[in-house]
């Protein structure tokens, strides 16, 4: 418990360490946005968008103390910290103490699960209803036995079934992107029904079917109406409304792995890693968890981790020619597996070394990890709405070349300022600016992206606003945002 509880303190620290630094992105900023809806309009939102209501309820009833960024995103670093320790207890079961402490220290300390750990989104919540409903797996594959009994006897396996189901429950209602945790989960209990077929009596595979069967029903019974509320919500346009995920290529391929993986650094909206500090980290892992593999062949604990880690990417991988779903955040939970796996390849090192390898990791993991804290990796809507705040004067138009900016501007103006709408006009429409600029209105044309998807760049985005003239400012606002004004007509004159 001890050392546990000592690797768990690690994982919140990394998530709680400048918690605040990063601006929102449009992802945030749309949370923001619907918890402060009433109740029955933000959970019709929620289904309209795809979303379980669940999680955003919660951040709702939090937001009632204190409506800051910060207080928005702890749920999540606590959550994150919970799955380090529920990595650590998988690995502890299966492989013993040194195990666990490898497996918890990646966890604790991925750059991805850090990002996410700090994010105001239900992401890590997931990872962790998914890490508590593994565990529950890992316990009844170690002992298909029990886990055959009735559920009257007294050697019942209740632990193992609860964990798999409350688990499973809680991950699909708070995000959809726990369905491919449903077939990898489904998948091992009918590699470890079929083991059942070494018994000499068929009595132990007939009871795990109705278990197993019991199982199931009590999960689409809690899960399968409010599915139905999102298919309803959605008129069958769901998978039109991921058009803006890159299309499968080796690029996207190589992203997605090296940060869910492989201990890589995501930029949030640029999809591509950011240069790492350890260079060797990601490959002295891969080796870790493919000695972990190998050692948990022919173990029906190791089919569990194997199913669990490699069920999801390759979903998404067969989902791509049809709709490209290849994203890290969507691969998040999958990670867990994963470092499980290290942690048992870590377990093959001679006793001896165990603890010295345990310090270099923890340190060469920190010195990786450090990039987080300080590079930009989402954009500074907070200092464009800023600018903006102090600037615009009244019947000035604000020209957004995103269309979610406004969004971005309104949920991150300044504390104590005046929202900038009520000064100016804000719109992403360019022939509104241009019908204004010409009737003497200054134009603020603000350049940069809220999200993942393609941006226009700097040069193109002058060449599209052509008309207005040559602007008479242009002010950078971090790496992705630059503002230009342009005078009125009147005033250049």
């Amino acid at each position: 418990m001890a050392w546990m509880l000592a690797v768990l303190c690690i994982g919140l620290l990394a998530r709680l360490l400048h918690i605040e630094r990063q601006p929102f992105w449009l992802d945030e900023a749309l949370t923001f946005q619907r918890i402060h809806l009433g109740t029955s309009s933000l959970i019709a939102d929620s289904y309209t968008n795809r979303h379980m209501p669940s999680y955003f309820l919660l951040l709702q009833l939090i937001s009632q103390f204190d409506p800051a960024s910060a207080i928005l995103r702890i749920p999540s670093a606590l959550f994150g910290a919970l799955s380090v320790g529920m990595v650590f207890a998988i690995a502890r079961r299966i492989s013993g103490r040194s195990a666990a402490i490898v497996a918890g220290l990646l966890m604790a300390l991925s750059p991805l699960q850090v990002e996410y750990g700090q994010e105001a989104r239900s992401y890590t919540l997931v990872t962790l209803l998914i890490t508590i409903a593994l565990w529950g797996l890992v316990r009844l594959a170690q002992n298909p036995t029990r886990a055959s009994l009735d559920i009257r006897h007294a050697d019942f396996d209740w632990f193992g079934w609860v964990s798999y189901v409350f688990g499973t429950v809680g991950a699909l209602d708070v995000l959809s992107d726990a369905l491919p945790w449903l077939i990898a989960a489904n998948a091992s209990l009918f590699m470890i029904w079929r083991n059942l077929r070494m018994e000499p009596s068929a009595s132990p595979r007939t009871g795990f079917r109705r278990n197993w069967l019991l199982g199931t029903v009590v999960i689409l019974a809690c899960c399968v109406p409010f599915y139905g509320a999102i298919l309803a919500a959605s008129d069958g346009q769901m998978l039109h409304k991921f058009d803006w995920i890159p299309p499968l290529s080796w690029q996207t391929l190589k992203v997605a792995a090296k940060s869910a993986y492989l201990m890589r650094m995501a930029a949030v909206v640029r999809f591509s890693v950011l240069p790492t500090a350890v260079p060797l980290l990601g490959l002295m892992v891969a080796i870790l968890g493919a000695i972990g593999l190998w050692r948990m062949r022919g173990r029906p604990e190791g089919v569990v981790l194997l199913l669990g880690f490699a069920v999801l990417p390759l979903l998404l991988l067969a989902l791509s020619p049809i709709k490209s779903m290849m994203l890290p955040r969507y691969m998040l939970w999958s990670a867990v597996p994963f470092f499980v796996l290290g942690g048992i390849g870590s377990a093959a090192l001679p006793r001896p070394i165990r603890p010295a390898a345990a310090m270099v990791l923890l340190f060469v993991c920190a010195i990786n990890l450090a990039p987080v804290y300080r590079v930009e990796t989402k954009p500074r809507w907070d200092m464009a709405a800023a600018t903006l705040a102090a600037d615009v004067q009244p019947g000035d138009t604000v020209f957004t070349g995103d269309p979610n900016a406004p969004t971005m501007l309104a949920v991150l103006q300044p504390k104590g300022a005046a929202p900038i709408g009520t000064t100016a006009l804000v719109t992403p429409q360019l022939d509104v600016a241009l019908a204004r600029w010409k009737q003497g209105s200054r134009v603020w044309a603000v350049n940069g992206r809220s999200a993942l998807g393609q941006r226009e760049d700097l040069d193109a985005f002058k060449d599209r606003i052509a008309a207005l003239g040559a602007p008479t400012l242009q002010i950078p606002e971090g790496k992705e945002i630059t503002i230009l004004m342009f005078p009125a007509p009147t005033d250049a004159d």
